[in-house]
């Protein structure tokens, strides 16, 4: 049985803790949102709500105290104060952190090469730094789901495009990618927490489907009307160098939020396409044994997205 009851989550109203918060109290944990003093949203029933900055080290201390877990839901940008957190964490006796990942791969070894993960990256070596020590109480878990299919069909940012019955194919089309729905990452957050010691202090993988684009054309064939869909080819590498134009330009403009800018986007697709998977946009390979969805699922989901279902 877990040790894990009391569960704090930080960016309870953002796509991941939209899906966390419901998932951990059916789960039956007991839990409580830090919110930021100047938010306005309002929360599920069942929760305490708790408000503190995350750059506030004497009261988000305060507010953790209780907790044997911290659920970091928040968006990317918000990863600059992990310092803070995970001081707070270890002051208020947290013993086990799931760190702000759930998307892409930022640990695979060339990660850095993308530019759109230094978020992140300077977000594990804080936590690595302050968690070193042999005697630390703190433990982490990094969840790492690859995109979210169905959050980016809904958006825009998948490269399926419902509103323009388009498909975009980068390079050959061959290359497979590791993707979830959103809801996974409720789901996982529970898994993990159920099973503390198996995923003490190491990255978890878990995926509903690898499936690579030319897949995704052949199935979406299967359930639309003959030509209501186009492929847009995309060359791979002109792709990438524009991204990275569009970054450099993005820098000498002075540019602090990246997230969702049209650099950002092209850079982390580019990355998840890259045909020798380099940056593992397929990782099937460290993926948690006996997780993943039937290709069926894939399709229902797909029937509903696209409006044929």
């Amino acid at each position: 049985m877990s040790s894990i009851k009391a569960v704090a989550v930080l960016g309870a109203t953002g796509n991941v803790g939209k899906v966390a918060v419901p998932a951990l109290l059916s789960a039956g944990f007991v839990v409580t949102i830090i919110a930021r003093p100047e938010s306005t949203s309002t929360y599920p029933e069942g929760v305490a709500i708790k408000s503190s900055s995350y750059d506030d080290l004497k009261t988000l201390t305060e507010a953790l105290k209780g907790q044997d877990a911290i659920v970091e839901a928040f968006n990317p940008a918000a990863a600059q104060h992990q310092s803070i957190i995970v001081q707070a964490a270890l002051a208020a006796g947290v013993s086990r952190l799931i760190t702000p990942d759930f998307s892409t791969d930022s640990f695979s070894p060339h990660s850095a090469e993308v530019l759109i993960f230094e978020p992140k990256h300077k977000a594990q070596k804080e936590l690595e730094k302050l968690t070193s020590s042999p005697d630390c109480t703190l433990s982490w878990t990094a969840i790492v789901l690859g995109g979210w299919f169905d959050w980016g069909i809904e958006t825009g940012f998948f490269w399926v495009d419902k509103k323009k019955r388009t498909i975009t194919r980068f390079g050959s089309g061959n290359q497979k990618v590791s993707i979830s729905r959103v809801g996974l990452a409720g789901e996982t957050i529970v898994t993990v927490l159920q099973n503390p010691d198996k995923y003490r202090n190491r990255i978890a993988y878990f995926a509903d489907h690898a499936v690579s684009t030319n897949e995704l054309i052949d199935i979406i064939k299967e359930f639309s009307p003959a030509g209501e869909w186009s492929v847009v080819d995309i060359p791979l590498e002109e792709f990438k160098k524009e991204g990275f134009a569009l970054w450099d330009e993005d820098t000498k403009k002075g540019v602090t939020t990246r997230l969702f800018s049209k650099a950002y986007t092209i850079l982390g697709t580019a990355a998840v396409f890259d045909e020798e998977n380099r940056y593992d946009g397929d990782f099937t390979h460290k993926q948690e044994p006996g997780f993943g969805r039937p290709i069926e699922s894939l399709k229902e989901d797909l029937k509903k997205l696209l409006g044929y279902a």
